[in-house]
């Protein structure tokens, strides 16, 4: 049982790596449109929402692959964590992505917020159906609890951050290094012969 609940924190760990971009760009919606946050923290919702919605039905479609092939899929997040580690050496990274003009609707705030998180969220895609093509059916229910938790959580610190512009900064300047990293280590649990795999030991 403890070794299934390792998949919390790696699960914890995807979410961390493939989102603190979207939760720069929620940052910047919120900022945006200050009189409609509630507006902006449900296109948040809907859109991570879908994300992992997608991510668990191609997880899933996955599983068709012998089983001796599924932990291969490991390596998309490690190739993703891979590159990120060569921009990290070669580029600035780039805090200023989104440019959408601000026309002030609640309309506008939504559909520029649900936008940008689809419209960034390849990587989320990816690795968590990396990650529930590679789990059972009890590995896959705390993977998605925890999705759901990381969700709200950076919900919270969103709006945390946004009464702190210190915070706000910090997390802008510092979070993008570590990105990388955490995916290396996410696509490298995936390729391992764990508890949670479907293939056998």
């Amino acid at each position: 049982m403890d070794s299934i609940l390792l998949i919390i924190p790696i699960a914890a760990g995807a979410f961390l790596a493939t989102n603190l971009d979207n939760f720069a760009l929620l940052l910047t919606f919120l900022a945006r449109y200050r009189q409609r946050m509630l507006v902006v923290a449900s296109a948040y919702l809907i859109g991570i929402s879908l994300l992992v919605g997608v991510a668990y039905t191609i997880g899933h479609v996955a599983t068709i692959v012998p089983v001796e092939y599924i932990g291969l899929l490991g390596l998309a997040p490690v190739g993703l964590g891979v590159a990120g580690v060569f921009k990290l050496l070669r580029d600035a990274p780039d805090t200023g992505s989104i440019r959408e003009q601000s026309l002030g609707s609640s309309r506008t705030a939504f559909l520029a917020t649900l936008a940008s998180q689809l419209g960034n969220g390849t990587d989320t895609i990816i690795t968590f159906a990396s990650l529930f093509a590679d789990s059972d059916l009890v590995a896959d229910t705390l993977i998605v609890s925890t999705f759901v938790a990381m969700m709200l959580i950076f919900l919270a610190s969103a709006h945390y951050a946004m009464r702190h512009p210190a915070v706000e900064a910090l997390l802008e300047r510092y979070a993008y290094r570590i990105t990388p990293f955490i995916l290396i280590i996410v696509g490298t649990y995936i390729l391992a012969n764990t508890a949670t795999d479907l293939m056998p030991g």
